[in-house]
């Protein structure tokens, strides 16, 4: 079985963690790595043995591409190479506006065009352990998603990290409708972007997720609670664990001369299988578009989503 050629546009920090990630795949080579500064790509090529380039049109001789470059240059970069038919893991967001998001994926139907967004979260060893052991429906998602400032991303925080955790809510809420209910964001003095948002997104009537982002954090979180009737699941991102409470009993009790409250809680810490980086296993995937072996059709409809919350919420418009 021939090796897949791909081809890496953007030379960036993300670009460097593909580089890595493609370099170091079973199944894939690194062709190519191409960024409108030369030198970047000349350096992140040289560490894995790669060509490098200036010219988007190398990346289109490749078998595949992973976009890891400016999100504002994301129409003028992917159009081109669905053009081309060449199968795309573009780093999200897909697009930075919801109006060019609905351009390429019309001309990703169009010509049945593999396309996945890096929704990476989704590969997250903990993640997958929690969504297994879910005891019933989910009623309430609690993601937290701070971090130190980042001044090199040109982009909201909306679009930065809650946009993870807009795709979180919607694996776990499933095919019920989402409904924004309300949002706040806080952009500083001096800022271009929205640095912190909180938001809250009813899924049908019987679920709710409330999301808070932050770029203005003093230590990076990620983390998520998950409520069900009879269950607490607790998800360390970062640490890749997750901890599992559910509650047996609660009282008021005498205590000191007093009343208190007493309760006993049963805690489970499940083991997690850890089977890859998620990145990797996010690339591995997205291999299985590219021969055939995943259905890119349904990968294709799980883009839309979260970016439509996203686009909402940047807007502070409520449904």
């Amino acid at each position: 079985m021939s090796r897949c050629r791909v081809a890496l546009v953007g030379a960036g920090q993300m670009g460097s963690s593909h580089a890595r990630v493609i370099a170091d795949s079973a199944g894939a080579d690194l062709a190519v790595v191409i960024d409108i500064d030369g030198g970047a790509a000349e350096r992140l090529a040289a560490r894995y043995g790669a060509s490098w380039s200036t010219d988007l049109a190398d990346a289109a001789a490749c078998d595949a591409v992973v976009v890891a470059g400016s999100t504002s240059a994301r129409l003028a970069c992917v159009l081109p190479l669905l053009h081309a038919d060449r199968p795309l893991l573009v780093e999200k967001p897909f697009a930075p506006t919801l109006a060019e998001l609905d351009q390429l994926l019309q001309v990703a139907t169009e010509r049945d065009v593999p396309v996945m967004c890096g929704f990476v979260e989704r590969f997250n060893a903990a993640f997958r352990t929690a969504v297994q052991i879910l005891d019933g429906p989910p009623i309430h998602l609690l993601a937290v998603r701070h971090s130190p400032p980042a001044p090199r991303i040109a982009s909201s925080v909306v679009n930065d990290l809650m946009l993870h955790d807009l795709d979180v809510a919607q694996r776990l809420f499933g095919a019920e409708p989402a409904t924004l209910l309300g949002s706040a964001r806080v952009r500083p003095p001096g800022s271009p972007f929205n640095e912190i948002a909180d938001a809250t997104i009813a899924f049908g009537e019987h679920g709710v997720a409330t999301l808070s982002a932050n770029r203005m954090g003093q230590r990076k979180v990620r983390s998520l609670s998950i409520h069900t009737a009879t269950q607490l699941v607790e998800v360390d991102l970062l640490r890749q664990d997750v901890t599992v409470y559910r509650n047996v009993s609660q009282e008021m009790a005498l205590s000191g001369g007093g009343l208190g409250y007493r309760s006993s809680t049963e805690i489970e810490l499940p083991f997690v299988r850890h089977s890859g980086e998620p990145l990797s296993l996010q690339f591995a995937h997205f291999l299985d578009l590219v021969a055939g072996r995943a259905d890119h059709l349904e990968e294709r409809r799980q883009i839309l989503p979260a970016h439509i919350l996203a686009e909402q919420i940047e807007a502070g418009s409520a449904g």
